[in-house]
C-alpha cells in the first residue's frame, strides 16, 4: 500500500466509476522538451492509445507503460501492443500495459524513482484521493523527474455539493480541483511551483468527444473551467 489506503477498497470504488465519461477519455497528450530514451507512465491509460503515442516519441532506448483501475481496458491495451510497437518502427517492443490505481501504482510493481516522467489528466480530478495520487507520482518519480499534468482546474469559489455531485456523475471537468487545491498538493507531496502552459477556457458540459456533451449539476456556482498542461518537477535531492 504505497498510499496507505487499501488496495480492495481502491478496486472497489474504480470498479463503480463509470467506464466513458466527461472530458477525461479525450485522447489529450500535452509533452514539453524531448522525451527520447525516457522511462514514461501514463495514469488512467484507458485503451492504451496515449501508450502508443509515448512508446514512439520515447523511442527504442526508451519505455513507456500505461496503467488504469480497469482490467477491461488493460486487456484491450496489451491486444494492441504487438501489433502497435512494430507499426512505430520498433526492433522489440518497448511498452505494456498494468492495473493499478493514482493512489497506488506499486501493485504494478512499480518503483520508488522509477520512471522520468508521468503523464496525467483530468481523470485525477475524479480520483478516490487526488491528494494522494500526487504523493504517489513523486514517490515514483526519480530526481529531477517530471509530472506532466495535462487537466482542468476551478476558478472561483466551489460549492463542496456541487463537486460531490459532479464527482458521482463523474463529470470531471465540473467536479476540477481549483488550481490551489492543485498548488497545494504538489508541494505537499515535495515538488516544485508548477509551470503552466498552454491555457484556455472550457465548459463543464465537454464530453469524451468533441461533439459530444455530457450532463451539469444545476447550480449558481461562478466558476471558470480552464484547461491547462502544468510541468512539475521533483527536485534533484
Amino acid at each position: 500500500m504505497a498510499s496507505g489506503i487499501d488496495v480492495k477498497v481502491l478496486a472497489d470504488f474504480y470498479a463503480k466509476q463509470p467506464k466513458e465519461w466527461g472530458f477525461h477519455s479525450q485522447c489529450k497528450m500535452t509533452l514539453i522538451g524531448d522525451i527520447r530514451g525516457k522511462k514514461v507512465i501514463d495514469i488512467d491509460c484507458r485503451r492504451g492509445k496515449g501508450v502508443i503515442k509515448l512508446s514512439d516519441y520515447v523511442g527504442q532506448k526508451g519505455f513507456a507503460l500505461g496503467v488504469d483501475p480497469s482490467p477491461e481496458f488493460i486487456e484491450i491495451g496489451l491486444s494492441f501492443m504487438e501489433e502497435a510497437w512494430r507499426k512505430n518502427g520498433l526492433i522489440r517492443n518497448n511498452m505494456d500495459y498494468r492495473v493499478a490505481y493514482p493512489e497506488d501504482l506499486s501493485v504494478a510493481g512499480v518503483r520508488d524513482g522509477e520512471f522520468d516522467l508521468v503523464f496525467a489528466n483530468s481523470s485525477i480530478n475524479l480520483a478516490y484521493d487526488p491528494k494522494a495520487a500526487f504523493a504517489e507520482f513523486y514517490r515514483v518519480l526519480r530526481p529531477g523527474g517530471v509530472l506532466m499534468y495535462d487537466a482542468v482546474v476551478a476558478e472561483g469559489d466551489r460549492d463542496p455539493q456541487v463537486v460531490e455531485q459532479a464527482r458521482a456523475m463523474a463529470n470531471s471537468i465540473q467536479s476540477a480541483l481549483s488550481r490551489e487545491t492543485v498548488n497545494a498538493y504538489v508541494q505537499e507531496a515535495g515538488f516544485y511551483a508548477p509551470e503552466y502552459y498552454e491555457e484556455f477556457e472550457v465548459e463543464p458540459n465537454v464530453g469524451f468527444k468533441d461533439d459530444e456533451v455530457v450532463p451539469v449539476v444545476e447550480c449558481d456556482e461562478q466558476v471558470t473551467f480552464t484547461k491547462m498542461t502544468a510541468r512539475i518537477v521533483k527536485p534533484r535531492r
